[in-house]
């Protein structure tokens, strides 16, 4: 078994017309995909469009081809799929599009600027409530912030007022509590919902229940709960709020 021979082919620049410095963050980028970083070497750059060469020794071959194939499919190792779509990002912004062959066979497609976008939406104004831990509160202004830490370790930071930071305050690092208010939302050119603002006007207090613990409450609800048109996602929401039961 021969090692493999890899042409990254961008069909924006030519070798003479390609800055040293972009081509070095290309090389970067794709030894990345490949991963094995040991076992892949620079082998050189043909004439034409720019036709960046590598070679894969024969012992780390199978494991380059697998993240390779991987990769645009995102099933691949974090570090292939993140250096995928970094290198259709760059060759967007520079008007570009590519193609990874392997022994003249082509394997990958990187659209880069022929990529269809899913069209921009908002920013607009929607209610969120956000259920954690608040481990942060303060500010200088005439408005606070307040940062909740959710169930998976994302920290949310909310804006609000001071006479309702003085409310929150007591419950630092304590029991979990649910943020109530707005956010500004927009989804952008990559399909990603994000937020710029998110203001809380409002706070519950909730119980430190397990989902264990709030089931098993749940089960010793009568059997006829359920024929009196019960909103199970409202129930659970009532078991976590406080300790009342339903009868």
């Amino acid at each position: 078994m021969e090692d493999d021979i890899y042409t990254f082919r961008i069909d924006a620049y030519t070798p003479d017309t390609m800055p040293m410095a972009r081509l070095a963050e290309y090389m970067a980028v794709i030894a990345n995909m490949f991963g094995e970083q040991g076992s892949v070497h620079f082998k050189g750059i043909e004439l034409g469009s720019t036709k960046l060469l590598s070679r894969v020794e024969r012992e780390a071959a199978p494991k380059v081809r697998d993240n390779i194939h991987n990769a645009q499919s995102g099933d691949g190792k974090p570090e292939a799929v993140k250096a995928y779509k970094k290198a259709n990002e760059m060759l967007r912004e520079d008007n570009a599009a590519a193609t990874l062959q392997r022994s003249g066979a082509n394997v990958l497609d990187f659209p880069g600027r022929k990529a269809i976008r899913p069209p921009k939406l908002g920013p607009f104004n929607q209610g969120i409530e956000k259920d954690g831990v608040l481990v942060r509160i303060g500010g200088k202004d005439a408005s606070a912030h307040a940062m909740i830490e959710d169930g998976v370790g994302n920290i949310w930071s909310f804006e609000v007022t001071r006479e309702l930071a003085i409310e929150l305050a007591p419950h630092l690092f304590g029991a979990p509590i649910r943020l109530v208010g707005t956010g500004r939302f927009f989804r952008d050119e990559e399909g990603q919902w994000q937020h710029s603002v998110l203001k809380a006007t409002n706070f519950l207090e909730l119980n430190n229940d397990s989902l264990s613990d709030v089931v098993g409450r749940i089960r010793k609800l009568p059997q006829d709960t359920w024929n009196l048109g019960v909103d199970p996602l409202a129930m659970l929401r009532s078991l976590r709020n406080d300790d009342s039961e339903m009868h």
